[in-house]
């Protein structure tokens, strides 16, 4: 049965909510309304959630899912770096690296997959898992920030300091970081005969 137009369209307004809500995030962090930043990026990550429903329901296009993952990079990107530079940094900058360079990489080959077989790899297991524990980590610190402003937490975690790029953050942004490293191997893997055939049109992307 087709659905609508008007249904399939909702997931990709979904979508650029996610995008506009990104610049406005970084806004509010950049100005220590750790509260505001924690309430926008939990809403952007919520659309994430709703958008995957409405998508597999009404069979989105291959722009709608290209979109999707590219405005859910851009929103862990946006997050990341603005921990890494504001107050002296939550978390060491070589992690953001890491991360954004597995995303731009893994990016850049679904875009060459699209251009050459016409069609988007979708995030396995290993992809979502990642992208789950980015959002909820980064959750995690937004409330542990905002809490902080208003109480001080501080005294009370001892060795593990809050504002220290090797504090609380930092050692949960380690499961992510995990997390990262291992699905962009994976995908590598996954997708090995496609990436060594990208110049033949015998080899086709897996699932």
């Amino acid at each position: 049965m087709e659905h609508p137009w008007y249904k399939k369209q909702v997931a990709n307004g979904l979508t650029i909510l996610r995008l506009i809500l990104i610049p406005i995030f970084i806004f509010a962090f950049s100005y220590h309304k750790y509260i505001l930043a924690f309430i926008l990026f939990v809403m952007a990550s919520l659309t994430d959630f709703f958008d995957g429903i409405l998508a597999r329901k009404y069979n989105v296009t291959n722009f709608g899912k290209f979109t999707d993952a590219f405005a859910d990079k851009l929103l862990i990107a946006a997050a990341l770096i603005v921990l890494a530079t504001k107050n002296d940094g939550f978390i060491p900058i070589w992690m953001v690296v890491i991360i954004v360079m597995r995303e731009a990489i893994v990016t850049t080959l679904r875009s060459v997959f699209v251009a050459k077989h016409g069609r988007v790899v979708s995030a396995n297991a290993w992809g979502k898992a990642k992208a789950l524990s980015q959002m909820i980590v980064i959750s995690v610190a937004l409330a542990l920030l905002a809490i902080d402003l208003y109480i001080r937490i501080d005294p009370y975690i001892g060795i593990i300091p809050l504002h220290n790029s090797y504090g609380v953050i930092f050692f949960m942004m380690c499961i992510p970081l995990t997390l990262t490293v291992v699905s962009g191997f994976q995908f590598l893997h996954s997708n090995r005969k496609a990436l060594l055939g990208l110049f033949s049109a015998k080899y086709q992307p897996e699932k």
